[in-house]
């Protein structure tokens, strides 16, 4: 897939109401397409790649959906089922060699809250890393923009609201170090 937008931290407009139409039409210049059309072509594309993905029982065919909708997968990569990745920029996730997703897991990289919150919330798409070798338990939300280091383990059920160092154990809502790990 095309990357449209350059993989940095960037600003988006907060959500607010709209026709279907103006909403495709907000959304293919938000993400640096020219027509709408094509644009809502290209997501129904990543939502049914990314529902196959979640659902699929071969971990080599849901790295391979993922890597169609955009998502830099490396090598040596298990994503278990259940599994969600952004599903509006998935070229600004990227998980790196040797990295584990155990399943049921959320990965995201951007927020868009309503126009309402605005003073409260920031808007913003931004690059999330899985880093090498890293493991990620079951059911874990990462926030956008968050890397997880080299080595990291997240334990179940975690929420990682803040940047994970290398090789150190994170647990709980919102994830906290817990201990260093050996090397």
């Amino acid at each position: 897939m095309k990357q449209h937008l350059e993989p940095k931290r960037q600003p988006l407009p907060h959500y607010r109401r709209q026709s279907l139409w103006a909403t495709m039409r907000t959304s293919a210049q938000h993400h640096g397409y020219r027509s709408a059309l094509w644009f809502g072509l290209v997501r129904w594309k990543d939502h049914v790649l990314n529902q196959w993905a979640k659902r699929c029982a071969w971990n080599a065919f849901r790295i391979r959906l993922q890597r169609w909708r955009g998502v830099q997968v490396g090598k040596d990569v298990h994503i278990g089922p259940d599994c969600i990745i952004d599903y509006a920029y998935p070229c600004f996730v990227r998980i790196d060699d040797g990295a584990s997703l155990a399943g049921s897991d959320y990965v995201l990289a951007h927020s868009t809250p309503m126009e309402c919150h605005r003073s409260n919330a920031e808007s913003f798409v931004a690059p999330t890393i899985v880093g090498r070798n890293a493991w990620v338990g079951v059911n874990v939300t990462i926030l956008p923009g968050i890397c997880i280091g080299e080595g990291a383990i997240v334990a179940a059920g975690s929420v990682v609201t803040a940047d994970v160092a290398p090789h150190t154990l994170v647990a709980g809502v919102p994830a906290k170090p817990i201990k260093k790990l050996s090397e």
